[in-house]
């Protein structure tokens, strides 16, 4: 049996009319079948095409916006950059000042041209991230360089102004214990006989050094440290009568004689301007006196050239 090649269409009228019979060859119904799917495919296809090329111009609308305000944000932190290297300047213009007083050495150009110049950053354009935003990629590369170099700068500051802080702390340490105030809490004490290679001793009548300076006051006065040490020795020695000594350290020694009465005992560590005795006539004194004398590396010095101005009688 031969099966047809054609396939009967009938439409049937919904009124009662007659119906309408249509042959359709199998072939042609076929062909034209695929054509609309191929059509519908390809308007498909078009469709989608539009609304993704749509879709990708809004999101690329939206990363040039995007690169815009980093790029703006960027130019921000570089003027930023500006504002903290002059700030550095004027920093360093004081680390210059503070070294001077701590007193060290100014820093080498050369030093401080390697701890501020540094290396030259990287190139941007050699960065895979350059062909996507060339832009972009410049001015983060510059603000990272910039940024690179502040640190550079502030790290070698802090350095410095360390290292003078330490040097300011061990000199102040040191300024504290040289030998350099009025021995005497009296305000109407004055040298009643100064420091003297070739004195006439008002008790002996002979001709002798006097390795220090009377200081007369009231008896009973209180005699202070004139620099921070320690005691080295309390007691009585011949004609300096009852006698303090303190050692401060890098070769400075102070003597306080003539004392009423001693306060420290060897050993004691003491503070400049510290009580440690009194004002008395003991040994060979002719009067409440206190008889002062500083030695430097084991030689006996003039005190009133290591008075403060402020101490000066």
């Amino acid at each position: 049996m031969i099966k047809p090649s054609y396939w009967t269409i009938q439409i049937l009228p919904g009124s009662g009319g007659r119906a309408r019979s249509y042959r359709v060859e199998k072939r042609r119904a076929k062909a034209v079948g695929v054509v609309a799917a191929v059509l519908l495919m390809m308007a498909s296809a078009f469709v989608a095409t539009v609304l993704g090329r749509q879709d990708a111009a809004e999101q690329l609308a939206r990363y040039r916006a995007e690169n815009r305000q980093l790029i703006s944000s960027l130019q921000a932190m570089e003027r930023r950059s500006g504002q903290f290297s002059r700030a550095l300047d004027d920093l360093s213009v004081q680390e210059q000042r503070f070294r001077i007083v701590a007193g060290l050495p100014l820093l080498d150009p050369d030093v401080y041209s390697v701890g501020v110049g540094g290396p030259g950053g990287v190139d941007p354009t050699n960065d895979e991230f350059f062909e996507i935003a060339p832009d972009l990629a410049r001015e983060a590369g510059d603000v990272a360089v910039d940024i690179e170099q502040l640190l550079r700068r502030a790290d070698l500051l802090r350095s410095s102004l360390t290292e003078a802080a330490d040097s300011v702390d061990v000199r102040r340490e040191r300024y504290q214990r040289i030998p350099s105030i009025w021995p005497v809490i009296e305000e109407d004490s004055w040298i009643s006989s100064g420091f003297s290679h070739n004195r006439l001793h008002p008790m002996l009548g002979l001709r002798r050094p006097h390795t220090g300076v009377d200081i007369s006051a009231d008896f009973g006065s209180s005699v202070i440290a004139t620099g921070a040490g320690q005691v080295t020795f309390a007691g009585s020695k011949s004609t300096y009568g009852r006698i303090v000594e303190i050692d401060h350290g890098d070769g400075y020694e102070s003597r306080y004689a003539h004392l009423g009465r001693i306060a420290v005992r060897v050993g004691a560590r003491v503070q400049r301007g510290d009580v440690i005795g009194e004002v008395g006539i003991s040994g060979m004194a002719t009067g409440p006196n206190l008889h002062y004398e500083v030695w430097v590396d084991g030689r006996a010095v003039n005190p009133v050239g290591y008075f403060l101005d402020g101490y000066r009688r």
